[in-house]
């Protein structure tokens, strides 16, 4: 799931408004730098739309991985 750094308010309410369009859910995380997290169709939107560009994203390292990891014997 693509992270999208949000740097100022114009760009989060631009964001918000091709989010409204495309549909689905999305996440806000963050306290000092805010992010989104949105699913990959929703990415692809703001990419078209510029309200972000391909280099601005973090992807999840952990995404589809087991997290969890095995105690040594």
């Amino acid at each position: 799931m693509p992270a999208v750094p949000i740097k100022n308010r114009e760009q989060y309410i631009k964001a918000l408004e091709v989010l409204d369009r495309v549909g689905g859910t999305w996440h806000g995380v963050g306290q000092e730098q805010w992010s989104l997290l949105v699913t990959e169709a929703q990415y692809r939107a703001l990419v078209e739309a510029k309200v972000i560009a391909l280099e601005d994203t973090k992807k999840d390292a952990k995404s589809g991985k087991n997290a969890r990891t095995r105690a040594k014997s």
